[in-house]
């Protein structure tokens, strides 16, 4: 009998799923909120919306209180680490290092500009990084867009950039963080330190991103990434 342990699934399938899961319960109830006049309907139909309402409200409050105990565990991403875009090219396992990093920063960058609600897959993360361990920043910026990394914005979710400005400018600044050098002790502080000087750049990254012009998006990290 063989001594070798077998091969764990992946659990980055079941991750997106529930995240994507927590979303939409999130999201329905928002909308729905939002969309159902409830005190101008005539009072069964008022008692049926206030129902769903509710049932709805129940279970993202049910996903939340299990997303802070066992399926926290799953969901993963609590903390960014202080890895470096030089040593996830460095080292092996880099598309799923890449993939959660880019989440946890991602959600992060968008909390920090204003919009916690919008979605962030981690599968498209990964499928960002490639076959290639060899991968430059631009390319990675250019890729994450291109996979739909960041989904689901709003103009009212916008609140510091522009709507159509906010995924270029999130990712930018996760890529600019990522060439950083810092410590784990320093490592939210430049987070956030790329993040705001993100903002500052929108109009170049926005330009730069939306033409897919990876040598001026190359250009915006060269000049910028010493400064986070």
């Amino acid at each position: 009998m063989s001594s070798q342990s077998p091969l764990r699934p992946d659990p980055m399938p079941l991750r997106e799923a529930l995240r994507g899961l927590r979303f939409l319960l999130r999201r329905g109830g928002e909308t729905l909120a939002e969309t159902i006049p409830i005190e101008t309907l005539p009072k069964p139909a008022a008692d049926l919306a206030g129902a769903v309402l509710r049932e709805v409200e129940g279970i993202a409050r049910s996903m939340d209180a299990l997303a802070s105990g066992f399926v926290q565990s799953v969901l993963g991403g609590a903390e960014p680490q202080s890895v470096t875009l030089d040593e996830l090219n460095a080292g092996q396992g880099g598309a799923a290092q890449f993939g959660a990093a880019v989440y946890v920063a991602l959600r992060s960058v968008l909390r920090r500009v204003g919009a916690p609600g919008v979605f962030v897959s981690e599968s498209a993360a990964r499928s960002a990084w490639g076959e290639g361990r060899k991968t430059d920043a631009a390319t990675l910026t250019v890729n994450l867009m291109d996979a739909r990394v960041v989904r689901g914005p709003t103009a009212e979710e916008a609140a510091l950039v522009p709507g159509s400005a906010l995924e270029p400018v999130a990712i930018f600044a996760v890529l600019l963080w990522l060439q950083s050098t810092r410590s784990e002790e320093e490592n939210e502080e430049a987070l956030h330190a790329a993040a705001d000087l993100a903002v500052a750049l929108a109009p170049d990254v926005a330009r730069a991103c939306a033409d897919r012009d990876t040598a001026a998006i190359a250009e915006l990290y060269d000049r910028y990434a010493a400064h986070v």
